[in-house]
């Protein structure tokens, strides 16, 4: 059940549900034998502008057209506002009832409505599914000191100049590569990889996280490569100097997994004295293979800002910060030498369409890039790891705030059980206050963010006007006074903040704050919208062709982690 008294809905707002919740339970029985309408729940009537007006929302299998629900009758009949929205990939499977009940795609199955969890305070009839946690929380954590030491760092940003940062960064390998890695695709980072590590008295450590899918050979990853051929090639060339760990994470075949969802770091070490982290996988969306400020400058695809990722990179140089993250690396290789063989599960994929129809942007100012930060000096800096430590250090972070807190993720998610845990509470609920507060929040998602989260933030008191949404927005970053900036992995949702293995930094330097602060300034200004996007994939049914004008893909293309 929710914890009350952490994220709770304000009477007033209850209140002005009540004939929304009133009339729930009728309108489902009526529109759910539709075969397009895949959920009815409780929201705000979007888009929308001015204060947000509580509707029955009718969530429509994506496609099908929206006159097909008659919403002006269904108000007249109900006599309350009812709205019309593309049913999430999730709601989809759930009103299928094909698949497991409480796990797909890595995360939850909406049993019921979230948002109208936190509507009441009475007890459901439903049983819960328990909190994914993962064995890994058994185990003692590892030393994650603050370090305040001379460093060289760079920081840089995608798709502005993160490829060719990465690039500098492995070809000046000479011993060994230890890497904690979600995705790894790319065939610009694959060749770069096995180049610099051909030579004999060279080796390469790589924990992955499970991916079963194959790549999406969709948009800027239609010519990635399959997983499995990056690491034959590798192991082909590199013998037993190259060794891979699945990541143990929690699934039907392994309920006692490692980890709740996802193995989801981000971070290469380099001959134990210089890291690469970032909040970006090894695919081509997220290191797109250009060098804007090179010789492809003039070369750049139309809308580039908008076809690839929005993220973060840091390179350090510091012996004591690399030993903590590859010790870290090492003993996760370690903890799943006994892993096993990954066993897929059955593909869940999505229909879009072959071209997908690109809205411009509208810019103010011409397109800006930003060239890399370059340090070399003393600079303080704290690691944070999930399971281990990055709830207590982003509360502080957050609750430090005395002007601004400009919050830049791919969602802010609640569980589909409404059963949020305290950890995620906890941080939701610090920026919370903050508003309350009066300081200058900002927050900016992905544009494919769930409408049913963006109501939970409305209906908590978060206003309208401080939440934008960016296309292809994949940083995890929060920068608060202009003076502290965090950045890495961590997604926030209820595993991606506790349970997840993930990184991330906090600088506590004033100039890298400053310099993300210009970026995210730019984002805000430039890149993100005030509405989400309103056509959302269609579910592909197994084992069929995709239609006339659609190609099928893998869940992960459209929404990547």
């Amino acid at each position: 059940m929710t914890q009350k008294g952490i994220l709770r809905i304000p009477d007033a707002v209850r209140s002005s549900f009540k004939p929304i919740i009133q009339v729930l339970g009728a309108a489902r029985a009526e529109l759910m034998s539709s075969e397009e309408v895949a959920a009815v729940r409780p929201g705000y009537q979007f888009p929308g502008e001015g204060a947000p007006v509580p509707a029955v929302i009718v969530a429509i299998v994506p496609g099908t057209p929206r006159h097909a629900i008659d919403v002006a009758f269904l108000a007249q009949q109900y006599r309350v506002p009812f709205s019309v929205a593309d049913a999430t990939p999730e709601e989809q499977l759930a009103a299928l009832g094909r698949v497991d009940p409480v796990i797909t795609f890595g995360v939850d199955l909406p049993q019921f409505s979230p948002f109208e969890r936190l509507l009441s305070d009475e007890e459901q009839p439903v049983e819960f599914a328990p909190p994914r946690m993962g064995s890994y929380l058994s185990l003692d954590p590892p030393a994650l000191p603050l370090v305040d030491e001379f460093m060289d760092v760079t920081i840089c940003v995608s798709p502005d100049v993160g490829w060719g940062e990465l690039e500098s960064f492995l070809a000046c390998t000479r011993q060994r590569l230890t890497v904690a890695m979600y995705q790894f695709t790319a065939p610009h980072i694959f060749r770069a990889v096995h180049d610099v590590l051909a030579p004999p008295d060279r080796t390469l450590s790589l924990v992955l996280h499970p991916s079963p899918e194959p790549p999406a050979k969709f948009g800027v990853k239609a010519q990635d490569m399959r997983e499995e051929d990056v690491l034959e090639e590798l192991a082909g060339t590199m013998g037993d100097r190259f060794s891979v760990s699945w990541a143990t994470v929690i699934s039907k075949q392994r309920p006692a997994g490692l980890w709740a969802s996802a193995y989801h770091s981000k971070v290469a070490v380099r001959d134990g004295q210089t890291f690469w982290l970032s909040s970006g996988n090894w695919q081509s969306s997220n290191q797109p293979p250009f060098h804007p400020f090179a010789e492809d400058a003039d070369c750049l695809p139309l809308d580039y800002q908008q076809l690839y990722n929005r993220e973060y990179h840091a390179i350090i140089t510091n012996e004591r910060l690399a030993t903590v993250f590859e010790s870290c690396i090492d003993r996760d290789a370690e903890l799943i030498a006994d892993a096993g063989t990954i066993e897929p599960g059955p593909p869940n994929d999505l229909l879009v369409a072959e071209v997908a129809p690109q809205e411009p942007l509208q810019f103010n100012e011409p397109q800006q890039l930003f060239p890399p930060l370059r340090l070399s000096r003393r600079v303080t800096v704290q690691p944070l790891l999930t399971p281990d430590n990055y709830v207590e250090h982003t509360l502080a972070l957050i609750r430090s705030a005395t002007a601004s807190v400009w919050f830049q993720n791919q969602y802010i998610n609640f569980r589909n059980t409404g059963e949020d845990f305290v950890e995620f509470q906890l941080l939701v609920e610090a920026l919370r206050e903050k508003i309350a507060a009066g300081l200058d929040v900002r927050i900016i998602c992905r544009d494919y963010m769930k409408q049913e989260s963006v109501d939970i933030l409305l209906a908590l008191g978060f206003p309208r006007d401080v939440i934008r949404f960016q296309p292809c927005c994949h940083n995890k970053a929060i920068i608060v006074d202009r003076m502290v900036a965090l950045l890495g992995s961590h997604n926030w949702s209820n595993e991606g903040v506790s349970t997840n293995r993930d990184a991330s930094l906090i600088f506590f330097d004033e100039e890298i704050a400053d310099y993300l602060a210009a970026i995210y300034e730019y984002d805000w200004e430039q890149l993100a919208r005030t509405t989400l996007k309103q056509d959302l994939p269609r579910l592909a049914p197994p084992g069929e062709p995709a239609p006339q004008g659609y190609v099928r893909v893998p869940y992960a293309a459209v929404y990547a982690d």
